[in-house]
């Protein structure tokens, strides 16, 4: 070792083998943290693929809870096809701005909610654009609303987990604690 390399050093400082063990932990940690947000919520790291996917969802989710719906004798909605394609679009960009903007500043009342605040968010969306799209698209009772949005909500989070699953190759597994 050189002398003056221990004249420039703090003696009550960490050494430098320390430093890059610091470093080392830290970029450990950051990367840890931006792959759990990024799975919490985003379907994709890219953004853009990230929409992509969240549209292809909404519209398969929404066409199968109407689907279901229509099969038991009771239509949610009322649409014709340019009405509803632009329903799902506003659906999709609404609700995924909002979304990032609850995730940045009120990251805890999400978690603590488990997702209802988030539903709740969706019924208001919905409502908006069921105001806005007059003759294109429309709930036919309050309720239907309620009933889609609860619904859609399910599935969603179903199809989107398999989704995440087959993209990052996550294993989900339950621990059995007695």
């Amino acid at each position: 070792m050189n002398p003056n390399q221990n004249q420039d050093q703090d003696p009550k400082g960490p050494s430098e083998e320390e430093i890059q063990a610091i470093i080392e932990e830290l970029k450990k940690h950051k990367k840890q943290r931006k792959i759990g947000i990024s799975l919490g919520f985003l379907l994709h790291r890219n953004y853009m693929i990230h929409m992509v996917l969240s549209l292809i969802i909404n519209f398969i989710i929404s066409a199968v809870v109407f689907g279901l719906a229509i099969g038991v004798n009771q239509p949610l909605v009322y649409l014709n096809v340019p009405g509803y394609i632009t329903a799902i679009l506003l659906l999709t960009l609404i609700e995924n701005f909002v979304k990032l903007l609850l995730f940045k500043y009120f990251t805890r009342i999400m978690i603590v909610s488990m997702g209802l605040l988030s539903v709740f968010v969706q019924i208001i969306i919905l409502f908006a654009i069921d105001m806005s799209l007059a003759e294109g698209f429309g709930f036919i009772q309050t309720e239907h609303l309620f009933v889609f949005a609860f619904s859609f909500s399910i599935l969603r989070v179903i199809l989107s987990s398999y989704l995440r699953r087959w993209l990052y190759n996550e294993h989900i597994t339950f621990i059995n604690r007695r």
